[in-house]
């Protein structure tokens, strides 16, 4: 037996590592699916870097900026930011370099005078410092106006792996007043859409194959561990570290 979750696998480390343990002495696989590993343009980037491509990567800046903007209801109780946003793109820049965050600080601000009478963060950006030296700029938004806006860049000795965004469609139309091109894809199941579909082909060989699940307790529990310590340097205004 199999189980698919999406992110997160329970709301403290403690609890998912819990929950691990509880399904492993079931024998039931506990998957969750951080879909950035399984998209084409994210895995590109990722096999470029482990492979050496750019030399020890030194530096990486992911910008994620939601789409459409959340009810004001949703963010003044759906949770925070950290918890919220930063989960995917931890898991992705961790397997990337292979390596651990050491420390993390982190701050935001709200766009509105609702969000900040009631503490609550729609921005926020968080700089982690890996074991290895690597040093990781992630920049979250509730909203973007103009669609999902998902990027990733990865600088090392020898050159730059990025992700760019994908726009709605292809079409460019060049005239006297410049360059046009459609809006960027509307949120995330057009993003991801291929992204989704690959999860569930590699869950299904995982029930009927038995073929490992590429995420693994320990990864869902250092993620969880990172965003929590990004939301206690954001309330401290101090740096946090993990190790």
């Amino acid at each position: 037996m199999s189980i698919f979750t999406e992110k997160p696998v329970d709301e403290t480390a403690e609890k998912i590592r819990k929950l691990f343990l509880v399904c492993d002495k079931a024998g039931v696989d506990l998957c969750c699916g951080f879909q950035r590993r399984f998209d084409d343009s994210y895995v590109s980037a990722a096999h470029a870097v482990q492979g050496g491509g750019i030399g020890k990567p030194l530096i990486s800046s992911i910008f994620f900026a939601d789409h459409p903007c959340p009810p004001i209801e949703f963010l003044l109780t759906g949770g925070n930011i950290f918890s919220d946003l930063s989960a995917h793109d931890v898991d992705y820049i961790r397997w990337v370099l292979n390596d651990e965050v050491a420390s993390v600080y982190a701050t935001g601000t709200s766009s509105s005078k609702v969000l900040e009478d009631a503490g609550v963060h729609d921005n926020a950006t968080m700089v982690m410092n890996f074991k290895k030296g690597a040093v990781v700029t992630l920049t979250m938004s509730r909203s973007a106006c103009y669609g999902y806006d998902q990027r990733c860049e990865i600088f090392g000795e020898n050159g730059l792996a990025s992700v760019g965004n994908e726009h709605s469609n292809t079409c460019v139309v060049s005239d006297g007043s410049g360059i046009h091109s459609s809006r960027l894809k509307h949120s995330f199941p057009q993003r991801f859409h291929t992204a989704f579909a690959s999860e569930l082909d590699a869950f299904a060989d995982t029930m009927m194959f038995g073929k490992s699940w590429p995420v693994t307790a320990e990864d869902c529990i250092a993620v969880q561990q990172v965003s929590d310590a990004a939301r206690e340097s954001c309330e401290k205004q101090q740096i946090v570290h993990l190790v």
